[in-house]
């Protein structure tokens, strides 16, 4: 029986030695795949990582371009507010003027006028009584009125020289020029 121990043993022996080595291996090969796997998994934690930095930059340009954007917006409607404000006062300035500034508007513009004798004038109330004391002047409407500036009717012609539709046709020319004026940048 000894020689069946020796086999044995010797193939217990053996059989160890290559459990041994297949050990060494697999672990070896376990540290491998282990290492591989870490540096995927930095690579892949890398590329998050810029990944996520390029958003929050790209969110960040975003949200700054939104609030100059925003803040531009409202500067240009505080100047538009500004700029019509000037055009209301103007209008108002326009409605305060004196009899004198007031006759001196109205003949001036109406001499510049071929005029056929058949026209109306509309006139402020206010203004009537003078109006009507200058003979050279078209006969004043006895019904109507305007708030200011003045309205030539003949028949079914009408001129209108008040003081809101001169100012408001005059606005676009002008805008650009009040602006420049008011918001010297």
């Amino acid at each position: 029986m000894s020689n069946l121990e020796n086999i044995t043993n010797k193939i217990l022996e053996d059989a160890k030695i290559e459990a041994d080595r297949i050990m060494k291996e697999s672990a070896k090969i376990n540290q491998e795949i282990m290492s591989s796997k870490v540096n995927e998994a930095n690579e892949k934690k890398k590329k998050i990582v810029e990944k996520a930095a390029a958003e929050a930059a790209m969110i960040k340009d975003r949200i700054i371009s939104n609030a100059e954007l925003k803040v531009r917006d409202e500067k240009l409607k505080i100047k538009q507010e500004i700029i019509n404000k000037v055009f209301d006062l103007s209008k108002e300035r326009l409605k305060e003027l004196t009899e004198e500034e007031y006759i001196k508007f109205l003949t001036n513009n109406l001499k510049s006028m071929s005029l056929k004798g058949t026209e109306i004038l509309i006139v402020p109330e206010k203004m009537k009584t003078k109006v009507k004391s200058i003979e050279s002047l078209p006969k004043v409407s006895e019904n109507e009125t305007v708030d200011s500036g003045f309205i030539l009717k003949d028949n079914d012609v009408t001129i209108n020289f008040s003081f809101d539709s001169l100012v408001d046709y005059l606005r676009e020319e002008l805008e650009t020029e009040i602006a420049q004026h008011l918001f010297k940048e």
